[in-house]
């Protein structure tokens, strides 16, 4: 909703080529999901190489890309993908900077390529979304906390678990303690500081404010959200209400509407 009617079928498709690798990361027989995973980025190649596929994402995926703006470099989707092949072979973040490395990739890339169906956005344009990225991925580890270290993963820093002396054992059994608590509020705040001065710099980018405005919305609306979780954090997975991003992406859809006419 956040960008003009014609771009959305380019960024949906060219975002569904990442949606589906992941879900393949994600779902299915464990001893298959990396085979199937490296199949669809085989696919996806070909496609692009062809401009066509008998797969209808890839299909639409490739019109996308050969009709794009800007053309997605290998070396980006590269990046995107290479997130994913980390979470096949999981392995933790000592420090933040590794976490960062990794969210560069994860949310970064992939919000990278999807402003590629848009239009060109400069180098001082790719900072701005990747700071977006690196704010979204951040507040996803801290709403997805109980769910996955139940799986036995903890995606937050581990130099941060030790500045705040929390045990792994209590994340595991879902024990909301006061080190947890604080832990929290300073990812919060590493997330919500930056983000009046980001927003602000995207200004200077007119075409691509209201992408930032609705991502800078959706991620304020998650850091709320598992804010507001307290204990209950360690239970369930923090989501946002309903009511509000529903407005948000409607005035949205109505501003991009507007402006295309």
């Amino acid at each position: 909703m956040s960008v003009p009617p014609h771009v959305r079928p380019l960024l949906a498709a060219s975002t569904l080529v990442v949606l589906e690798a992941d879900a393949r990361v994600d779902e299915g027989p464990h001893e298959q999901r990396f085979e199937r995973f490296e199949e669809w980025i085989d696919a996806w190649y070909a496609a692009l190489a062809s401009g066509s596929s008998a797969e209808p994402i890839l299909h639409a995926a490739a019109h996308a890309h050969r009709v794009a703006p800007v053309k997605p470099t290998r070396v980006l989707m590269e990046q995107a993908f290479s997130v994913l092949r980390w979470d096949l072979d999981f392995r933790e973040f000592p420090t933040y900077a590794d976490w960062k490395a990794y969210a560069a990739g994860s949310a970064g890339a992939t919000m990278v390529w999807a402003l590629c169906m848009q239009g060109e956005y400069g180098e001082s344009g790719e900072r701005i979304i990747r700071e977006y990225g690196y704010m979204a991925q951040m507040v996803d580890c801290l709403a997805d906390v109980s769910e996955d270290a139940r799986d036995g993963r903890v995606y937050l820093p581990l130099e941060d678990l030790d500045r705040f002396g929390v045990r792994r054992e209590d994340l595991e059994a879902g024990r909301w303690t006061p080190a947890m608590a604080d832990l929290v509020a300073f990812e919060l705040a590493r997330i919500t500081d930056p983000m009046p001065a980001v927003l602000e710099m995207a200004r200077a980018h007119p075409w691509m404010y209201p992408f930032c405005s609705a991502l800078d919305d959706y991620i304020r609306h998650l850091c709320t959200a598992v804010s507001e979780a307290g204990s209950s954090l360690m239970r369930r997975v923090a989501v946002p209400p309903t009511g509000p991003m529903v407005r948000g992406g409607l005035g949205l859809w109505r501003s991009a509407h507007a402006t295309s006419l």
